[in-house]
């Protein structure tokens, strides 16, 4: 598996939020994840047209990180922000 470097997450042990927007025409909605984990988020490798280079390992991680089989659902064209609390906006 291609280990590539982490991004940065806010200062402490976590856990950090993420507000998803999944922009279904057909089912909008807001999504708040949490990580609780640095190890939960993995640095996406993408070629110049913005394909996943890596999306057979990145399944690979994802299971094992959950510890069993699992089934990716795309969400829907999705944004996505960092929720940082209690500090200056980036």
């Amino acid at each position: 598996m291609n280990d590539l470097s982490m991004p940065a997450l806010p200062a402490g042990n976590g856990p950090w939020r993420v507000l998803i927007l999944d922009r279904d025409p057909e089912d909008p909605r807001w999504i708040i994840a949490t990580v609780s984990l640095p190890a939960d988020v993995r640095a996406a490798d993408l070629d110049a047209a913005s394909r996943y280079r890596d999306w057979q390992a990145v399944c690979q991680w994802v299971v094992s990180q959950v510890g069993r089989t699992v089934t990716l659902v795309p969400v829907h064209d999705s944004l996505a922000w960092r929720v940082d609390e209690g500090g200056r906006p980036r």
